[in-house]
């Protein structure tokens, strides 16, 4: 067993451009230290959110705060809401983010290796929030 007094570990950063349209604060929580379990709290503006992306061994988010979307690439798709908690199973290519009138805020567990892939573009960003 481990326990960490405190936050340890590696410092908050911006989400890169390669990964993230928009803003994201990621605040790293956790992580194992062999790259199988990562644990971040991470927070997008108004508008913010991945790129399409899936978890070797999956994915939780727990939502903290504000409001926005997790869509599933098979077109599923759930509006967030604070208390919500998501599970994308292994190899689900998902993305999830900001609404565009609000900030998010979530926890999120990611298991195993993250498989990284295009942007979800501003048309169908905004044809999922009903073409805001």
């Amino acid at each position: 067993m481990e326990i960490q007094h405190g936050r340890q570990g590696a410092p908050s950063r911006v989400g890169g451009a390669e990964n993230f349209s928009g803003r994201a604060m990621i605040d790293p929580v956790l992580e194992d230290g062999n790259g199988e379990v990562r644990i971040n709290s991470v927070l997008f503006s108004p508008g913010g959110r991945t790129f399409w992306h899936s978890h070797a061994g999956g994915q939780v988010l727990i939502v903290a705060s504000g409001h926005g979307m997790v869509e599933s690439k098979d077109g599923d798709r759930e509006l967030l809401n604070p208390g919500d908690v998501v599970w994308a199973p292994p190899g689900e290519v998902h993305w999830h983010g900001a609404a565009p009138d609000s900030f998010i805020n979530h926890t999120a567990i990611s298991l195993g290796a993250t498989d990284w892939a295009e942007p979800v573009d501003d048309e169908h960003y905004g044809a999922v929030f009903g073409g805001e």
